[in-house]
């Protein structure tokens, strides 16, 4: 009989615990939390208001640079976003004006993303084995700006 003491001891501490942690929780727990998932669903909102945009779009870019755009919607990178080579708008644009000169990305490894030849891609796309590419038309190495070499208008890369 001395151990179902013990026993009731304990099982009343479970209880107890149990009880203030549900109360603990249903007090603490922001009313938003769940909503969306298993996070503080007014927390997207707050990140919102403190990280404003990176990304403008094409058509921000032909606002100021309609001869690019021109070209560009008419060529083969017209699905091309203009940031994927020159980068977020805010790095040149702040509040509607120009901060900053915008960086353009003339490496080989960023006309390789999309024209390295990978098999899973579909064989209208144009791509290439750029070893074999950059022989065909001359040689030299395949490093630095070597794609700007012969395609000097990545807006219209046409030769």
């Amino acid at each position: 009989m001395e151990h179902a003491r013990h026993v009731f001891r304990a099982l009343l501490l479970v209880i107890v615990v149990v009880v203030v942690v549900s109360l603990g929780r249903g007090f603490l727990k922001p009313k938003s939390y769940g909503k969306f998932g298993s996070y503080r669903a007014d927390n997207v909102t707050e990140q919102m208001n403190v990280r404003p945009p990176q990304h403008g779009g094409a058509a921000s870019c032909a606002e100021c640079h309609p001869a690019q755009s021109q070209k560009r919607a008419g060529g083969v990178h017209k699905d091309v976003s203009c940031e994927v080579c020159h980068g977020p708008l805010a790095l040149h644009v702040t509040a509607g004006k120009k901060t900053a000169a915008m960086p353009v990305d003339k490496s080989f490894q960023l006309c390789a993303r999309c024209h390295r030849k990978i098999l899973g891609r579909p064989e209208k796309f144009p791509q290439v084995v750029l070893d074999q590419h950059v022989q065909a038309q001359g040689g030299g190495a395949v490093q630095g700006s070597v794609c700007l070499d012969c395609h000097s208008d990545p807006h219209s890369p046409k030769i």
